[in-house]
């Protein structure tokens, strides 16, 4: 009965792996550092750098904000920061109408106003870095990746720092005393899984000299990236050589999905377009339009209207140096 004992002795190696991965994820994760004891700038000029990144290029304030779905863009409806009505199974995850898609569990949008009870004022401003570059909150847990730390970690130093200041001077709003959050398996492998900590440095690049790299940086940080480049649903990896060409179904909905438009040069992108065009098609939406909630979309189109046409033009500088990719739709 030689086979038999193999097979018990295989039994025990699986079982002794998979107690210790148990014990590894739920014991040594998720992969933190201590919160810096840094006091950040709070100048004027910090301040000012802070609002534009928060409001108009990262869009904080629209993620942890009620969202008004009846006007095109769903821009933010005050108290502005002050979270908005948690995701379950029974809640969609967008407004009125739109997003009809349903989470597995309790994850609730925190207030980030300065708000010592039910915000972040009792938070230090290295607790706060930590929790948007690293995915790591005040408590030590792991944050879920619907907030984009594994983009914000490419945040420069002085960019995150600004976003800190700017966020200590929005006026404290008191929001309801959220509920505990819940993850169901698998994904609740990912609040352990995916934080990790900035270990190193990162510059901003100089917007002057090397504007390229400035205008992949804005690209990188403000999601153009994640949201025109189609991806593999199973480890949100960019599909090689597809970067920026759009295609990746969004759903907003049992019935309606959006395709981000292609990025790249080609003549299915912006192959045909002028810098000019470009910046107006931004422009256009710097007033926020009515809308009927099921003809709205995901694209921050408000508050990416308030970026400066020097960001707008890096960005249209970065996009016509990628390889012309055809604009093709990914299978549902």
């Amino acid at each position: 009965m030689r086979w038999r004992r193999w097979l018990l002795g295989l039994a025990a190696l699986a079982a002794a792996g998979l107690l210790l991965g148990t014990i590894i994820v739920f014991g040594y994760l998720p992969r933190s550092a201590p919160p810096s004891p840094i006091n950040v700038d709070r100048s004027a000029e910090s301040i000012e750098r802070g609002r534009y990144l928060a409001i108009n290029v990262l869009q904080c304030v629209d993620c942890h904000s009620i969202r008004d779905w009846q006007l095109y863009g769903g821009p933010p409806i005050p108290p502005i920061g002050a979270g908005r009505p948690c995701m379950d199974r029974q809640t969609p995850t967008a407004g009125v109408n739109v997003g009809q898609e349903f989470f597995p569990g309790v994850l609730c949008i925190r207030n980030i106003t300065p708000d010592k009870e039910t915000g972040i004022g009792a938070w230090t401003d290295g607790e706060i870095i930590r929790a948007v570059r690293e995915g790591v909150g005040r408590d030590g847990r792991g944050l879920f990746p619907i907030m984009p730390y594994f983009i914000y970690r490419d945040l420069a130093d002085a960019d995150v720092e600004a976003v800190v200041a700017f966020l200590r001077t929005l006026p404290p709003a008191r929001s309801a005393q959220l509920p505990e959050r819940v993850i169901e398996v698998p994904l609740n492998l990912l609040v352990r899984l995916w934080p990790q900590p900035v270990t190193q440095p990162v510059a901003l690049p100089d917007p002057q000299s090397d504007r390229l790299a400035y205008g992949e940086y804005l690209a990188r940080i403000a999601r153009c990236e994640f949201c025109h480049s189609p991806r593999d649903p199973n480890s949100l990896k960019p599909f090689p050589g597809r970067r920026y060409s759009g295609g990746m179904p969004f759903f907003l909905g049992k019935q309606r999905v959006m395709y981000p438009l292609n990025l790249t040069p080609h003549a299915t992108g912006l192959g045909s377009w002028t810098k000019a065009q470009f910046i107006a098609r931004f422009r256009a939406h710097t007033e926020p339009q009515p809308v009927a909630p099921e003809h709205n979309t995901l694209m921050n189109w408000n508050a990416f209207a308030g970026m400066t046409d020097e960001d707008l033009g890096l960005l249209w500088d970065f996009f016509q140096t990628l390889p012309p990719v055809e604009y093709r739709r990914e299978p549902l």
